[in-house]
């Protein structure tokens, strides 16, 4: 049966610790370091990607990007489509405040 993990301070752990412990977490961070840089390195791939499809659409956030096809952190996976940069329609709310408020304000006054 495996034990259960506790919660060890920094001074426990490298007090406590034997070298062979402190060496293999160390190379497991070198390891995670490397893997988060090649992350990094294929989110600005994808998002290179995007921006030339928006610059073949001819606007920014119309067209609908699809949902990554494997899991990703950081986004829902319940969404179907995602977009990127300004949403593609504006809201309701914009397109009536043009409009006046009363007829007072539609017909212009004389001065």
């Amino acid at each position: 049966m495996a034990k259960k993990p506790t919660t060890l301070t920094f001074r426990e752990i490298v007090l406590g610790a034997e070298a062979e412990v402190i060496r293999a977490a160390l190379d497991a961070r070198v390891k995670i370091d490397a893997l988060i840089v090649e992350r990094q390195a294929a989110y600005e791939k994808i998002a290179a990607l995007e921006t030339q499809i928006e610059t073949v659409v001819g606007e920014p956030g119309v067209y609908p990007f699809p949902q990554p096809p494997l899991p990703v952190a950081g986004f829902d996976p319940k969404a179907e489509i995602v977009t990127r940069g300004t949403p593609a329609k504006k809201p309701a709310r914009a397109a009536t405040d043009d409009a006046p408020d009363s007829e007072d304000d539609a017909t212009p006054t004389q001065s």
